[in-house]
């Protein structure tokens, strides 16, 4: 056989292989990337059962397209339950529509609710009202957010490792971003929460990004939500959110308000 000849074979030969060993190496990267994502869910839940606690900040971002309707500035701390995750949660907004802001502040603990803001009607005397298994405040096992193990499971299966690596929470990162579709989406006080297609709520598609630390908790985590139009001549609704989660573990104390500040939501 011409030496001409061997090379070409051998060259040939050599591009089979890749080719063969392409979809090969990209189905690890992508299995590494959900296994990573377990291993988050692990973690999560090992917080859980500690009854540990995160502190977090919020920015929402509510509108059509690149048109910002309205925004949401959030900050609070969560404390953990085995079983239940967010037990109790101490969290102050303030909401915009370009006027002037809303200030709103929610202590839940269990299924009891208390809240005040500018628009809340208090009694005199009072600061504070209550509501039990009120569900628009309380945390649930269907909301959008990194600390909920079960949208981290739907959406393990799209994650893509990404060569991103940024610090927050003083500690290094790795990225991990997809996109997932859902059935249906709607929004209540505690957040954004999703489920299967029920006929009555439109769904969407989330893109995701979020940032693991060396202990697989999440340190931040961004969303981009584009909602099915209703109808054919509405535009997509579209939420941005991005969540920083910082101090982990720290010893976190949340309590309901002094009774003689409360008053019954009636």
């Amino acid at each position: 056989m011409a030496k001409d000849d061997l090379m070409r074979r051998l060259s040939a030969l050599l591009g089979t292989l890749a080719l063969l060993f392409t979809p090969s190496l990209s189905g690890t990267a992508h299995a590494q990337s959900h296994d990573s994502l377990t291993q988050a869910i692990s973690a999560l839940k090992g917080e859980f059962t500690k009854k540990s606690s995160v502190f977090f900040s919020r920015k929402t971002y509510d509108g059509f397209g690149s048109d910002v309707v309205a925004l949401t500035v959030a900050h609070g701390k969560h404390r953990f339950a085995a079983k239940v995750g967010v037990y109790a949660s101490d969290v102050t907004e303030a909401f915009s529509t370009g006027d002037r802001p809303v200030h709103f502040r929610i202590i839940n603990v269990g299924r009891d609710s208390y809240t005040q803001g500018t628009w809340a009607d208090v009694p005199e005397g009072k600061k504070w009202l209550h509501s039990h298994n009120t569900e628009g405040f309380l945390w649930s096992q269907n909301l959008v957010d990194a600390l909920n193990p079960r949208f981290l499971q739907l959406i393990s299966s799209g994650a893509e490792r990404t060569s991103v690596r940024d610090r927050y929470d003083g500690v290094p990162t790795i990225r991990y971003d997809g996109l997932v579709k859902i059935g249906s989406l709607g929004s209540r006080q505690a957040g954004i929460y999703y489920g299967p297609r029920d006929g009555r709520s439109v769904g969407g598609r989330i893109k995701w990004k979020l940032w693991l630390g060396p202990d697989n908790l999440p340190r931040r985590f961004q969303i981009e939500i584009v909602s099915d139009p209703y109808g054919p001549e509405r535009e997509v609704d579209i939420v941005r959110t991005n969540t920083l989660y910082k101090g982990w573990g720290t010893p976190v104390h949340i309590a309901a308000p002094p009774k003689n500040l409360v008053a019954e939501d009636d």
